[in-house]
């Protein structure tokens, strides 16, 4: 009887062990523009599956974004797992030094995703073991081989027709789903409601038909109200709800079979939002200083500092040498100092501690870094009083520093692999997608975020 006993346990030990990674063989991931971690404890928020799925799972009580808090480097911090000093995603504009012009990356008109995303991403690591991915306008994604399936976050015709997957419009159109348009609509406000729509379409038949292992979904409607109109606005609070609506589509999609018991669902932003009552202008100061001339039209014709502005933040660019000199950049410094509405000058000194490279170890970072609080934008107008009242059309603004809880963005995670309950403290948009890959049990050695191991099931 010990014999058999023995012989059982034996048996027993030796059987494969069912590890985590095996059971959750489906993650969707998606990114709600705009969703400040302030409305999540806003009762006017109406968010009941966000709510919800913090019941079912676990919410951060706010999560750092990236450094300008804008979409492009946001997103790709999402799916690195590295701040933009490593992956290489400054801002959604920069000053391009080497080319002598501004570079533009919201919308990926320019760079493929080699080309602007310089370290591996989660899907590129999903599919080095085998797994399929699908993205949805996900910043950044363009020509990226290891993505089966790509819908490009562009407003032109040309690049829809150029990067969206060859036969995945004729596909979805046979499913009753036309994305057709997506391109002639560009990213005009009219038609944020039918693409939101659309894309989360897109998700559930990438779900349903392809039994895609990793979903990237990126919904808009909120960020470009909150531009309009500002957050925390009777319009803000109906766009809110909608995304969790669509939210809500693609939770009830996980909990039917085959992904209930092995799928989980992360629902994060990219940034908060900040309210703004005035413009700020420092390509005014930089002209008044002798350091921009303009044409007959007001037109720069010749630059030797620039701004390139990135919402709540300001990134200049010395662009000669006089211009580097120590005795001119004191001037300058102390020149944009004075402007109503910046409340710092960041020298290179500290950009490392805020996750940006130095401007002599890449030329798409800026020279200084200005930054404002609530109530300012910066923009990059030439021409004009240097501050300013903002639009009746202008309302709303992200791109600050993140460490206010205005600019926190939003985490909130459920399913298979996810404890229930948990309440975690502010994270860092870094650790979203080592957490992931630990999850499905992908190697990410490039993220410098950490694992939440805290959230994970034993």
């Amino acid at each position: 009887m010990r014999i058999l006993c023995l012989m059982l346990m034996s048996g027993f030990l030796a059987l494969p062990s069912i590890t985590l990674a095996e059971e959750i063989r489906h993650v969707v991931l998606i990114s709600v523009d705009g969703l400040a971690a302030s409305y999540f404890d806003d009762p006017k928020a109406d968010l009941p599956t966000l709510r919800a799925m913090a019941r079912e799972g676990v919410r951060a009580k706010g999560m750092l974004t990236t450094f300008p808090s804008v979409t492009w480097p946001s997103h790709t911090s999402l799916v690195t797992g590295t701040s933009a000093k490593r992956h290489g995603v400054l801002g959604n504009s920069v000053f391009d030094r080497r080319a002598g012009r501004e570079l533009i990356y919201i919308g990926d008109p320019e760079l493929e995703k080699d080309q602007a995303v310089r370290v591996p991403t989660l899907y590129d690591a999903a599919s080095a073991k085998g797994l399929t991915s699908g993205s949805v306008i996900w910043p950044a994604c363009n020509a990226a081989r290891s993505l089966k399936w790509v819908i490009p976050d562009s407003s032109k015709p040309a690049l829809h027709a150029r990067y969206t997957t060859p036969g995945f419009v004729d596909e979805l159109k046979a499913a009753g789903i036309d994305i057709s348009e997506l391109g002639a609509w560009g990213w005009g406000k009219q038609y944020s409601s039918q693409r939101d729509d659309l894309y989360t379409r897109v998700a559930i038949h990438l779900l349903e038909k392809h039994q895609a292992n990793l979903v990237l979904l990126h919904l808009i409607t909120p960020d470009g109200v909150e531009h309009a109109f500002g957050p925390h606005t009777p319009e803000a609070y109906k766009a809110v709800a909608e995304a969790d609506a669509n939210v809500k589509r693609i939770r009830e999609t996980l909990q039917k079979p085959p992904f209930a018991g092995h799928s989980a669902l992360f629902v994060v932003s990219d940034h908060g939002f900040a309210p703004i009552r005035k413009l700020v202008r420092p390509n005014v100061a930089l002209r008044a200083l002798g350091l921009i001339d303009l044409d007959a039209n007001n037109k720069p014709a010749a630059r030797r500092a620039w701004c390139v502005a990135q919402g709540g933040s300001a990134f200049i660019y010395l662009l000669d040498e006089a211009a580097r000199g120590a005795e001119k950049q004191k001037e300058i410094k102390a020149a944009l100092a004075k402007l109503e509405g910046v409340e710092r000058v960041i020298e290179p000194s500290e950009f490392e501690a805020l996750g940006l490279p130095l401007p002599d170890d890449n030329p798409e970072s800026p020279h200084l870094i200005l930054a404002t609080g609530q109530g300012y934008s910066f923009n990059n107008d030439v021409a004009g009083d240097a501050v300013g009242p903002a639009t009746e059309t202008y309302r709303g603004t992200h791109g600050h520093l993140p460490q206010p809880d205005w600019m926190h963005a939003t985490f909130v995670a459920e399913g298979s692999g996810i404890r229930r309950g948990v309440t975690l403290p502010v994270i860092s948009n870094t650790d979203v997608a080592p957490t992931i890959a630990q999850l499905m049990g992908l190697s990410l050695p490039s993220a410098e975020g950490k694992v939440l191991n805290a959230i994970l099931s034993e």
